[in-house]
């Protein structure tokens, strides 16, 4: 049996230009920006002209959602190791909690699971 309840959602990550890359592709695909978090919350320690950057955007247009930050440079090394990361959406928060334990088997947990609310 397929469980429908479980979203596949990209996540793009950009060196500092992130705001201008999601209303590009707003004006593009006629989509919507809900911007979460940006780095200016002090335990970020991020650097002055960083503050202003996205720590984690919604990307809507269509039937389709992405999520999309801006990675500080001595981070971007590591990001750019990995083609790609992926976020799975699920309404049912043990579900979600079930799969993150089962998906981190074997793995190295850098955000540990946590209820991710945006909107």
């Amino acid at each position: 049996m397929v469980n429908t309840d479980i979203e596949l959602v990209p996540y793009l990550q950009f060196q500092g230009d992130c705001e201008e890359a999601l209303n590009f592709y707003k004006d593009v695909l006629d989509g919507r920006i809900e911007i979460a978090s940006r780095y200016d919350n002090p335990a970020m320690n991020a650097p002055d002209d960083f503050k202003n950057k996205i720590l984690h955007a919604r990307f809507m247009f269509g039937r389709f959602t992405m999520f999309a930050s801006d990675v500080m440079s001595k981070k971007m090394n590591e990001a750019l190791r990995s083609n790609i990361s992926i976020s799975l959406g699920l309404h049912d928060e043990e579900l979600a909690k079930d799969i993150f334990e089962r998906l981190s088997i074997g793995g190295e947990i850098n955000i540990p699971f946590k209820k991710a609310i945006l909107g």
